[in-house]
């Protein structure tokens, strides 16, 4: 079936196929489902991309007769009849408000919120790395190129702690299929770029990218420049001629050896003031203090703070953790040497 879009001429196919045994109050976590994803896209663009109350109750406001009640009534009862005829009450109901000009951007720079700027990414995903996700699954264990994503709550929460806004330059090193950066340009507007070594993962990201930014602007949505580089982060010229501009780095060093994290805090010389990087692994205690043997190691521009997260943020393991956000704060080295006597 046919979904139109808020972009003029834009529609999407969706299948009406469900899981033989689909049980509406057990859903299977990782396997997508086309009806549920055409659902919520309906509710989305009533909810936020449409300036217009009667067209949003039509839409969820009537819990009884309204077309987002008739869709779930629809899946519930394996109807694909009334299914197919509520989603083209909908494409017309959406047709009338686009002649009436009410259809249009709502959204500035860095205004998306969250769950929007989460069901386009998970959409992305969707469409260009699930049905080949076992690639994913071809790395060498216990080596610095494990594979492992951050999860969209967890991501959202790196945007609240770091403050991203969309006058910032994020940078993800070591960006795996892209989730993050993608999910940072959409949320904040921000200029967000990533680097992946692994071939697989590099291909999904260069090709989530494309998906995006396509699917964005049938949304008639803005989002920040995006960038995608396979290559060495420690070597790569883009990420040396970023690094100094960054406002916020993430580097996902759950599995990184000790040589790679003393090459990451070389590179952290290179940042400007104020910038933060976020890790799953400390690259300074949160107990490190300056004295004369360390003033001069990288470790001591890095103020630290731990924090915690929960189960459902990260995908390999369903436990909590914890992770840092280091902040480049020269002037703790500057006082010490001055009480040294030290220039």
């Amino acid at each position: 079936v046919a979904l139109h879009l808020p972009a003029p001429g834009a529609t999407e196919e969706f299948s009406l196929l469900m899981p033989k045994g689909y049980d509406r109050d057990a859903e299977a976590k990782d396997e997508y489902l086309p009806v549920n994803d055409l659902m919520l896209t309906v509710s989305m663009i009533a909810s936020y991309l449409v300036d217009s109350e009667s067209f949003e109750q039509r839409v969820c406001g009537d819990k009884e007769n309204g077309i987002a009640r008739r869709l779930e009534r629809a899946r519930n009862r394996k109807n694909g009849e009334d299914f197919v005829e509520a989603v083209a009450d909908f494409n017309a109901l959406l047709d009338a408000e686009q002649t009436k000009g009410n259809v249009r951007m709502r959204f500035g720079a860095g205004e998306i919120p969250a769950d929007l700027a989460i069901h386009v990414v998970e959409q992305t995903y969707n469409r260009v790395v699930a049905p080949t996700v076992d690639l994913l699954r071809q790395y060498k264990a216990f080596s610095n190129n494990v594979y492992g994503e951050i999860l969209p709550m967890l991501i959202s929460e790196f945007i609240e702690r770091t403050g991203i806004t969309h006058d910032s330059v994020f940078i993800d090193l070591g960006c795996g299929i892209g989730n993050v950066v993608l999910q940072v340009a959409a949320q904040t507007g921000c200029h967000a770029s990533g680097i992946e070594i692994m071939k697989v993962p590099a291909r999904f990201a260069r090709r989530q990218a494309v998906e995006f930014r396509n699917r964005m602007r049938q949304l008639q949505f803005s989002h920040g420049q995006v960038d995608i580089w396979r290559g060495d982060f420690c070597e790569a010229p883009e990420i040396t001629r970023l690094l100094p501009k960054a406002d916020v780095l993430l580097v996902n060093n759950y599995a990184f050896d000790s040589a790679l994290n003393q090459n990451l805090l070389q590179m952290f010389l290179d940042l400007k003031e104020g910038t933060r990087i976020i890790s799953l692994k400390p690259f300074v205690t949160p107990d490190y203090k300056i004295n004369a043997r360390n003033v001069q190691a990288p470790e001591s521009i890095l103020a630290v703070k731990r924090y915690q997260y929960w189960s459902q943020c990260v995908s390999w393991t369903d436990n909590g953790g914890e992770y840092f956000i280091q902040t480049v704060d020269r002037s703790r080295v500057k006082e010490f040497l001055a009480s040294r006597g030290m220039a």
